[in-house]
């Protein structure tokens, strides 16, 4: 299937769906973004996945979305992107980024939008990126989303966790974290999950709550890692 890498360069310019205020916007994330230092924990499953084209889920608590996005912007990932009006700039922002954008969430087309992105991923061998918790929450609580697309798609979960400092914090239901310039990065890859086994009484359940202590876990040896610095 080859590398899922972008041909982030080539397919950023001149897309005329942007408007201005949108560029400009991004301009700006990836000017304050790249001040950043970046570390990343226990990645080698990823990105051996990512050079051979094999599919897999990145999920990731919601928190965590704004610089993760920037992160891995350069690897062609299906990205669930919220339905409501608000995820129209985030979608047409991904695109610039060379990211493939699929409208859903919890509420509003969320089955059909998984099934797509899981086609995506395995005909194409992308990574299919979603945050575990949902587009409204609640905060640090799996939804079974992620749980899905990795049964539909055959392939494992990797749980991302991240702890920046210094960062801000916005006054929303998920505490969305906001590196300052020049801040510290730490992303930990968690231990693949894979989805076997039936998933119906207790079973989804079960699995759900796997992937909420797995992103738990990486999220605390991302913030572990960032007090010996």
């Amino acid at each position: 299937m080859g590398s899922n890498f972008s041909t982030f360069d080539q397919e950023r310019k001149g897309d005329p769906a942007l408007g201005l205020g949108v560029r400009c916007a991004l301009r700006l994330v990836e000017a304050w973004l790249a001040t950043c230092r970046v570390k990343e924990l226990n990645g080698g499953f990823f990105w051996e996945n990512m050079e051979a084209g094999r599919p897999l889920v990145l999920a990731l608590w919601h928190h965590a979305l704004i610089y993760s996005l920037y992160h891995f912007r350069r690897v062609r990932c299906a990205i669930m992107v919220s339905a409501s009006k608000d995820g129209e700039m985030v979608a047409s922002a991904l695109k610039r980024w060379g990211q493939i954008p699929v409208r859903g969430s919890s509420n509003r087309h969320g089955v059909r939008a998984l099934r797509q992105m899981a086609r995506l991923m395995t005909e194409h061998g992308y990574p299919g990126g979603i945050v575990a918790d949902g587009s409204r929450g609640p905060a640090l609580k799996a939804q079974p989303g992620a749980v899905f697309l990795a049964r539909e798609a055959g392939c494992p979960i990797v749980p991302i966790g991240l702890h920046v400092r210094p960062a801000y914090r916005f006054d929303s239901w998920d505490r969305t974290v906001l590196p300052l310039p020049f801040s510290r990065v730490w992303i930990a890859f968690g231990d693949p999950l894979w989805i076997e086994g039936d998933l119906r009484g207790g079973g989804l359940e079960r699995a759900v709550k796997r992937l909420e202590n797995g992103l738990n876990s990486a999220t605390n040896a991302a913030r572990a890692a960032s007090k010996g610095v």
